[in-house]
């Protein structure tokens, strides 16, 4: 990514893209609004702990290292909550 602003709208992006993804997929699941708000709140929780965590780079990492884990670790868990909407 080219600067911390660039990456923060990267990821608010996404979580916005999961977020209505996940509220489409629910309006015709035969899942309980339960699961439903779980993974809501999933996706909300992931936003802004992603943000926050770009804000305040890890002590003894290098930049390059942590924004590549960072971006690594964001693609991991979006694909996660994509699997579990798909599961809708």
């Amino acid at each position: 990514m080219a600067s911390k602003k660039n990456l923060k709208k990267v990821i608010g992006y996404i979580s916005s893209e999961l977020l209505s993804q996940a509220i489409f997929v629910s309006l015709n699941s035969e899942r309980n609004i339960e699961e439903w708000n779980t993974i809501f709140t999933r996706i909300l929780v992931m936003n802004n702990d992603y943000i926050a965590r770009i804000s305040h780079k890890q002590p003894g990492m290098s930049a390059k290292d942590y924004f590549n884990a960072l971006c690594t670790s964001f693609n991991n868990e979006a694909k996660e909550i994509v699997a579990d909407i798909q599961k809708g």
